[in-house]
């Protein structure tokens, strides 16, 4: 019998190993070795991620830099500023895309900007094209003046963390790559849907509801019962120029959807059509369509001496910007009382995003309804 090179024998001992492992239900030690020992060009996109959480809970730099896929930054935080490290390229791509099919991501409906620099200016067209006759065969064609604006931008980071077990994080990382995707893309959304609409402007994007130039209009009752009346809905899109009106959409929350159900047409028509929102086709009222949300704009509102008044916008997207640096960071803290009592690992993210709408008059918001 030929004598087995070096390499030759390994490979049986390896191997026997292995069906020795297997047959005494070590599966799951077995598994992590191979994570283990693995080159990142070897690994999967949910194994390079989970290799990454790893090395960042044991802060091993040159694992870091490995996994990510360049050379790791300092972190130091903040608003605007700071460095970051940039996660595997897969796994940010995971939960764009994760956020990008998510039906009630309204980031998919905003002109979306790509932004180089933390601070700037975007150009925008206030009033269009202005077009001519020809007012003979021999004059020169008359040069329109389009009227042009500017927005000023300013990226901030937003953070989002949740809690993991260490030993999850360490005995099945695989696994934890789909759970992790999700969390932080569900995460992502709620946050981006609240500064698009209600956000203050301050450290945040400016929402829709503080836009400057925003149609307000109180509802019919705001003065009296405060009830939600059928012609304060009706009404609303005609709030809009007929420029800006095209598009618009209803946003509203679940208490203002339960009453517009309800309202109907002088003939005893329903004016709201169901519709299926997983399809991709939206509930209408009155021939507009509506998205709806839990609680995305206030329900405490106090007006006429009640304390539980809400509001609704109505408006196109496309006229709102969100500038977004396309960047994702993350920390691991393991340090803190809770993450050590609980051995459990903190795990945050974040993104740098600003937002603000580029006409606040294509936008209207009713105002002064119960919820």
């Amino acid at each position: 019998m030929p004598r087995l090179t070096d390499k030759e024998l390994a490979a049986v001992i390896a191997g026997t190993t292995e069906a020795v492992l297997n047959e005494k239900g070590f599966t799951k030690v077995l598994n992590k070795l191979k994570f283990s020992e693995k080159e990142p060009d070897e690994m999967s996109k949910e194994e390079k991620t989970c290799k990454y959480f790893l090395a960042k809970m044991d802060n091993n730099r040159s694992e870091i830099a490995k996994y990510c896929g360049g050379v790791a930054k300092d972190l130091n935080g903040n608003t605007s500023g700071s460095g970051l490290e940039l996660l595997p390229t897969e796994f940010h791509s995971d939960i764009i895309d994760r956020v990008k099919s998510d039906p009630i991501a309204l980031r998919n409906k905003c002109t979306l900007v790509p932004v180089v620099f933390r601070n700037g200016t975007w150009p925008i067209g206030v009033t269009g094209v202005n077009l001519t006759w020809e007012n003979s065969d021999t004059n020169p064609l008359t040069p329109t003046s389009p009227t042009f604006s500017s927005l000023a931008y300013s990226v901030t980071r937003l953070d989002g963390y949740t809690a993991l077990a260490r030993d999850l994080m360490e005995d099945t990382p695989v696994s934890l790559y789909e759970y992790l995707t999700k969390q932080y893309a569900k995460a992502f959304v709620k946050a981006e849907n609240l500064a698009i609409m209600v956000g203050t402007g301050t450290l945040q994007p400016q929402g829709i509801i503080n836009a400057v130039g925003l149609n307000i209009i109180p509802g019919i009752n705001a003065a009296t019962t405060n009830v939600l009346h059928c012609d304060d809905m009706v009404s609303l899109p005609f709030a809009i120029d007929v420029n800006w009106r095209d598009g618009g959409v209803y946003y509203m929350n679940t208490g203002a959807v339960r009453q517009a159900k309800l309202f109907k047409d002088l003939q005893g028509r329903y004016l709201w059509v169901n519709g299926d929102v997983q399809a991709g086709k939206p509930a209408t009222f009155n021939g507009y369509p509506v998205q709806e949300f839990t609680a995305l704009f206030p329900e405490n509102l106090t007006v006429n001496a009640k304390a539980t008044c809400s509001e609704m916008v109505f408006g196109n997207l496309e006229y709102f910007y969100l500038f977004d640096k396309g960047e994702m960071g993350s920390e691991l803290n393991t340090q803190s009382d809770e993450a050590f009592k609980t051995h459990s690992v903190l795990v945050k993210m974040w993104e740098r995003i600003d937002g603000k709408a580029s006409i606040g008059a294509a936008f209207a918001l009713l105002t002064g309804f119960l919820k």
